[in-house]
């Protein structure tokens, strides 16, 4: 099991990112097919198990696997998570204390407005079951009547949408404010 600050956070932006807790074998399954999906790379469910510690392996972790998810969350490389992630060995946590809106405590039918830069905004309505369809896209890759499933929306963070359907194809993750996150979050 991999147990330094710097994995341990990125193992939770992994999890963060995708709409399920790594808990079960299936898990590692999802989990590995939806990195091949975003990033075009492979890491084996049981490489995965062990880094979640799942399994007992070996006690480091391969460069170019921690590089595989760290691009995973919207970094170059492991490196560059790292110098990005500072973490001071006697604080493990952070507190966000932005504007967040859980999509556990919406409804179907609420809406949620948000933007990014530069000059990007959108509109989307809570269908339930962490379900959104785009009601309105400003200046956006993601056009109206887009779906797609995430569990929150966090101001100053990247909002990364996962399962994005377009006339009946889904695709990949996509992420929204990968540099500087989302400017407004509101709901309507």
């Amino acid at each position: 099991m991999s147990t330094s600050p710097e994995i341990i956070k990125l193992k939770q932006m992994v999890e963060d990112s995708i709409p399920r807790k790594i808990k079960t074998p299936a898990d590692f399954v999802y989990l590995s097919g939806v990195i091949f999906e975003r990033c075009g790379e492979t890491i084996s469910e049981t490489t995965l198990k062990r880094i979640w510690g799942y399994i007992e392996g070996y006690d480091t972790t391969r460069f170019h696997t921690l590089s595989i998810l760290a691009r995973f969350v919207g970094y170059n490389d492991w490196d560059d998570f790292v110098r990005e992630n500072v973490i001071d060995p006697n604080e493990q946590s952070e507190e966000i204390m932005q504007k967040c809106i859980y999509t556990k405590n919406l409804k179907p039918g609420d809406k949620i407005y948000y933007t990014w830069n530069p000059d990007r905004e959108c509109l989307v309505e809570y269908l339930g079951d962490n379900v959104f369809k785009v009601l309105e896209s400003k200046n956006s890759k993601v056009i109206e009547n887009d779906t797609f499933v995430t569990a929150f929306f966090i101001e100053g963070q990247p909002l990364y949408l996962d399962d994005l359907t377009r006339d009946g194809e889904t695709y990949a993750m996509f992420v929204v404010g990968k540099n500087g996150g989302l400017q407004v979050v509101e709901k309507r």
